[in-house]
C-alpha cells in the first residue's frame, strides 16, 4: 500500500468534509426560519446545500483547484484540464465534481465519526454480554457472536470507507475533469502548430544552412584544386568561404531568435539574383532571366528565393557541368519559376519526370527526388532527400504546384504560384 497516495486521498475527503460541513451549518442557520414541518424543513435544507454547493462550483477558479486537488491529492494520473475559458459544459462538470466531492467528504466523515465508534461499541458489547446501547443484542451466545463479527466488520468498513471513496473519485475524475471532445480537438490543432512551428524551423536550417554549407564545401574544393597553380583565384574562393560563412551565421542567429520568439527576427532573405550570383561565382554557368513584380509580398520572394537556392545547390553537388537556365517571372495573376540543368552522367536517360503537387497526394512520387537520383540507381543524395520535401512545404503556404523531374538528359523543375502583393 502506498502510504502517501492513500494520505492524500484521505486529505482530499476531509477537505469535502470541511466544505461541507460549513454548508450544512449555513443552512441550518438559514432553514427553520422559513420551514413549518420539519419534513419541509428537510427538504428545503436539502435543496439549500444543493444550492450553496453549486454555487461553489461556479466560482471562478473553483476547477483550477480541484484540478490540482485531484492531481495532487487522489494522485490521478489522467489527463485533466482547466481551460482559462471554460464553456457551459465545463461549468456544469465543474459544479457536478464540487457536489460529489463535498458529497464523499460528508460520507466520509459520517463512516469515521458515527459508523465506527458504532460499530466498536457494539462489538464490545456483544463480546462481554452488556445490553445494546446502539443496537438491540441478541440473547443466545451465537447471535452475539455473529453480531460482533459484523460489528466488527462494519467498524473497519468506516475507517477505510474513505479509502473506497478516494477509488472512486479517482475514477470519476477523467470524466468530470478531464477534456472534452472538443479540448481533445483544440489540444491537438495546438500540438499541430507546434509541429509545423518545428518543421518550418527545420526547412529554414536545411534551406538556409545548408545551401550555404554548399557553397562553402564547393568553394573550399575549387580553391584547394588551384591553390599551387592559382593563389588569387584560392584566395577570392577563400573570400567567398568567409563571407558565406557570415551570412550563414547570421541566418542561424536569426532563426535561434524565432526560437526564442523574438519578433524583430528577420525572414528569410529577398533577393534571388543575389543567390544567383553566389553560385556563378561558385563556377556554375547559369543563365537566368527574373523579372518580378516590384510590389511582390516579400513573404512569397522570400520563400522563392529559397526553393530556387535550392534547385541551384542540387544542380551544383549532383548536376553535370553544363549551362543552367533560371526563368524567374511573374504577371498580376501567376508566378513561375523554372529550373533546367543536365543531369548526370549515371543518370537514367529517358525516365519520364514524375508529376509532384503541394496540396495533394502525388500523382507518381516514386521516381527521383529534387536532385535527380533514384534510390538503388545512383549515388544517395548528401541532402537526406529533404529538399523536395521543403520545396513542397514552402510552395503548399500559397496554394501553388510543384513540378520536378528527369527529362531526357536534364533536370526540370516548374513552380507555379498565385502572385501575391504587398497591401497598401
Amino acid at each position: 500500500m502506498d502510504v502517501r497516495a492513500q494520505g492524500g486521498r484521505f486529505a482530499w475527503s476531509m477537505s469535502g468534509a470541511a466544505i461541507a460541513s460549513t454548508v450544512l451549518l449555513l443552512v441550518a442557520v438559514l432553514v427553520p426560519s422559513a420551514a413549518g414541518s420539519r419534513g419541509t424543513e428537510f427538504a428545503i435544507g436539502v435543496v439549500g446545500a444543493l444550492l450553496l454547493g453549486t454555487i461553489i462550483g461556479l466560482v471562478p477558479g473553483v476547477r483550477e483547484l480541484e484540478v490540482t486537488g485531484a492531481r495532487m491529492m487522489l494522485g490521478s494520473r489522467a489527463e485533466l484540464v482547466a481551460p482559462r475559458r471554460p464553456r457551459l459544459l465545463h461549468r456544469a462538470q465543474t459544479v457536478v465534481w464540487v457536489l460529489l466531492h463535498l458529497g464523499a467528504g460528508l460520507a466520509s466523515a459520517a463512516c469515521l465519526i458515527m459508523v465506527m465508534p458504532a460499530g466498536i461499541v457494539t462489538a464490545v458489547e456483544a463480546v462481554g454480554g452488556a445490553s445494546g446501547t446502539v443496537l438491540d443484542l441478541p440473547v443466545s451466545g451465537a447471535g452475539r457472536i455473529a453480531t460482533a463479527v459484523l460489528a466488527t466488520l462494519a467498524a473497519l468498513g468506516g475507517l477505510l470507507a474513505w479509502a473506497l471513496i478516494g477509488m472512486i473519485a479517482v475514477r470519476l475524475a477523467p470524466l468530470l475533469l478531464g477534456p472534452t471532445s472538443r479540448d481533445r480537438l483544440e489540444i491537438a490543432l495546438a500540438r499541430a502548430d507546434r509541429e509545423a512551428e518545428h518543421t518550418r524551423i527545420a526547412r529554414e536550417l536545411h534551406d538556409g544552412i545548408g545551401h550555404a554549407l554548399s557553397i562553402v564545401s564547393i568553394q573550399a574544393a575549387a580553391g584547394g584544386r588551384v591553390l599551387v597553380r592559382d593563389p588569387a583565384s584560392a584566395g577570392a574562393a577563400l573570400q567567398r568561404i568567409e563571407a558565406t560563412a557570415r551570412d550563414a551565421l547570421q541566418e542561424l542567429d536569426a532563426v535561434l531568435s524565432t526560437l526564442r520568439a523574438e519578433s524583430t527576427a528577420p525572414g528569410p532573405p529577398a533577393d534571388p539574383l543575389q543567390v544567383v550570383r553566389e553560385h556563378r561565382r561558385a563556377g556554375m554557368d547559369i543563365t537566368e532571366r527574373i523579372d518580378l513584380p516590384d510590389d511582390l509580398a516579400l513573404l512569397q520572394r522570400g520563400h522563392l528565393t529559397r526553393i530556387l537556392a535550392e534547385l541551384l545547390a542540387n544542380a551544383h553537388r549532383h548536376g553535370a557541368p553544363g549551362q543552367v537556365r533560371v526563368d524567374l517571372r511573374g504577371d498580376d495573376r501567376r508566378i513561375h519559376l523554372d529550373v533546367k540543368n543536365p543531369l548526370a552522367a549515371d543518370a537514367p536517360p529517358g525516365t519520364p519526370a514524375p508529376v509532384v503537387r503541394s496540396g495533394a497526394h502525388p500523382v507518381r512520387d516514386d521516381g527521383p527526388d529534387a536532385d535527380g537520383t533514384r534510390a538503388g540507381d545512383r549515388r544517395p543524395a548528401r541532402s537526406g532527400g529533404r529538399g523536395l520535401t521543403g520545396m513542397r512545404e514552402r510552395v503548399s503556404l500559397f496554394g501553388g504546384t510543384l513540378e520536378a523531374g528527369p527529362q531526357g538528359g536534364d533536370w526540370i523543375a516548374h513552380v507555379d504560384l498565385p502572385t501575391l502583393r504587398e497591401e497598401g
